[in-house]
């Protein structure tokens, strides 16, 4: 078969696809051999690839911006990245050793703005937000005793911020930055190098094997293709783009309105960061910032996001049965064994990379770097998963571009990290959050929900994590929270905060994909959400959730949990063994949320209201469908 015709690449595009390649090349050789000098060597080096791929990435193949003014500035920044991290990393020796601010050249003080001010405009291309927050945390940080009530400190000159912020691990070479060259990047490179070998073409197969032939067959379907690849790609919009180019016209072949099909999308996609062992990379971040082990938070995942697709199961499920949808045509199933066949040796990758997490507890980087290589050798061992090498290059191409976004978006959290760990904000933070929610740990999670989608807002889930980590984890922990469900309950909604309006980006690429109204298609996906809400509530109340306890506590509560997902999705989907009215749906809601609450009492008391209204239904159903038997089994 032909391979269809290519973009002319521009010399800039070979330039920054030859850098991004060199900086995969010694990232590799950094996670075997160790980094280069020192850590802030290996960050420097790391920082400047990316900041050049993301200030230069826009004039690759658009000849009328290399005219441009815009050129300019883009090229300027550049040059001043290289200039800056050069310069950091030829004097390394001398700062990293400097006793204080006082002890900062000319020099030093030029680079050090010049290193603020990068980071400034990298995060201003791509999150106003992030730009906000780092002009914030400069500016506080420099004005802060003229600033009113538990937010006044007493202030600091210049040289010590620049200090702070361009030269130690508080700043600019801070969490950070240490989270995309350690994490990150090489998630990005091992989902380039997945799709390079068609491994989400497989698991796509598979999907639509074992659940197409169901009711809302295709929605079931897009459920395990995003949850099977979503949990190593580890990025919401880069698995709606890989599985909803397929998933979501099947969908509304099938029968799904356009914007009911990206939402559904745009959940899956969501959910499978909550999917263990990687979680997005997120287990790996949050293992740095709490200290507990990696292998106790992949465990603590598994119920979490059992319950989070029983959620989405649910309510695709009801919204079939309303609509009366089938399954995938029979003769667009693909055979499982075929399938099983024909890609097999797509999963050793997967495998190999879960075996080095878990049981051997290898590095996230070194693991990845394993996975990367033997799912290269098995992709081109077979000319089912065999591609071109131009192809390959173009899908780590485009990993390497996804990481220098990450990046520019991420650098600028070593200012606000710098402004709250130096001036005493963090706490302070903490206690205004718990004296406006009076202490109450149900009130502070609904202060950290606001927060998540403020903050979140068109932010790679990583980068809302960190954040909502810095400013509202304390809060939650200080008002009863344990500590991984309090941190689990964040990267929940730092998640979900992709899919929520006003800027909701996850449901606007998957809008796109279905042609659907972006604001329809954030909405549904919000409401159909709801149910996994329960979910992360349960977080806070419920560590047996957690898998935290004996084994008939945990029992229990994951049924009890299972009886609260399905009671909210009937809930918000109106069906329960049948259609219920408003009264039913109200008395639905209220039992979920009372199964939130840990108790025998409260249990029992859901569990009855969800039972009598589904064996009313279901006697009402079969009342009514009873003069009609044989037409109704004909039909089915």
């Amino acid at each position: 078969m032909t391979e269809p015709t290519r973009e002319r690449r521009s010399g800039v595009d070979w330039v920054l696809t030859a850098v991004g390649m060199l900086i995969f090349a010694y990232m590799a050789y950094a996670t075997l051999f160790g980094p280069y000098k020192t850590t802030i060597v290996h960050l420097a080096l790391f920082a400047c690839a990316m900041l050049c791929i993301a200030f230069l990435d826009r004039t690759r193949s658009d000849q009328q911006v290399m005219r441009s003014v815009q050129w300019g500035l883009d090229a300027t920044f550049a040059a001043a990245t290289i200039v800056t991290m050069g310069y950091v990393i030829v004097n390394f020796e001398r700062l990293i050793n400097l006793w204080g601010s006082s002890y900062l050249t000319g020099t030093d003080v030029a680079i050090g703005v010049a290193i603020i001010v990068i980071s400034l405009e990298a995060a201003r291309r791509h999150s106003t937000i992030l730009f906000a927050l780092g002009v914030f945390g400069v500016v506080y940080m420099l004005y802060g005793s003229y600033f009113p009530g538990v937010m006044q400190h007493a202030g600091m000159d210049l040289k010590r911020i620049i200090y702070l912020t361009a030269y130690t691990t508080e700043g600019f070479f801070g969490t950070g930055l240490s989270v995309a060259a350690s994490y990150l990047f090489m998630f990005m490179m091992l989902g380039s190098a997945l799709q390079a070998t068609r491994t989400g073409d497989f698991i796509m197969k598979v999907a639509n094997a074992t659940t197409g032939r169901q009711v809302g067959g295709a929605a079931k379907s897009a459920m395990v293709a995003s949850a099977g690849l979503g949990t190593m790609v580890g990025s919401s919009v880069g698995n709606v783009v890989t599985t909803g180019t397929f998933t979501i016209p099947l969908m509304i072949r099938t029968g799904f309105r356009p914007h009911v099909a990206a939402a559904v999308e745009t959940n899956t996609s969501e959910g499978a960061q909550l999917v263990p062992p990687i979680l997005g990379a997120a287990a790996f971040i949050m293992a740095q910032l709490t200290g507990i082990p990696y292998a106790t938070i992949a465990v603590a995942a598994i119920l979490p996001a059992v319950l989070y697709y029983l959620s989405l199961y649910c309510v695709v499920h009801f919204e079939a049965r309303k609509a009366g949808l089938a399954g995938i045509p029979e003769d667009e199933i693909p055979s499982l064994r075929q399938s099983f066949a024909d890609g097999w040796h797509l999963l050793v990758a997967p495998a190999v990379l879960f075996y080095l997490l878990i049981v051997e507890s290898y590095t996230p980087s070194y693991a990845s770097l394993i996975a990367i290589g033997i799912a290269m050798v098995c992709g081109l061992a077979r000319s089912v998963s065999r591609m071109p090498f131009q192809a390959i290059l173009d899908q780590f191409d485009s990993g390497a571009r996804q990481a220098a976004a990450i990046t520019a978006l991420i650098v600028s959290i070593g200012l606000l990290q710098a402004a709250i760990v130096t001036t005493g904000l963090g706490p302070r933070i903490a206690d205004i959050i718990l004296s406006v929610s009076d202490g109450s740990l149900l009130m502070t999670a609904i202060l950290a929900v606001v927060a998540a989608t403020l903050l979140g807002m068109g932010m790679p889930t990583p980068i809302a994590y960190l954040l909502l980590a810095m400013f509202t984890a304390p809060a939650l922990t200080a008002a009863g929270a344990p500590l991984l469900g309090a941190h689990l309950f964040l990267f929940y909604f730092a998640i979900k905060s992709g899919s929520t309006p006003p800027v909701a980006l996850v449901a606007v690429v998957a809008a796109g994909i279905a042609r659907a109204n972006w604001w329809s298609t954030a909405v549904t996906a919000f409401v159909h959400s709801l149910p996994g809400f329960i979910v992360a509530f349960m977080f806070l109340f419920s560590p047996a959730l957690l898998l935290q306890g004996d084994a008939m506590t945990v029992a229990l509560s994951a049924c009890s949990a299972a009886i609260g997902v399905f009671a909210m999705a009937a809930a918000v989907q109106g069906w329960c063994a049948g259609r219920i009215n408003w009264i039913e749906r109200a008395l639905l809601a209220a039992a979920a949320i009372s199964l939130i609450n840990p108790g025998y009492l409260t249990d029992i008391a859901g569990v009855a209201v969800v039972a009598l209204i589904y064996l009313r239904r279901a006697r009402l159903d079969g009342i009514q469908s009873a003069p009609a038997t044989g037409a109704k089994h004909q039909n089915t």
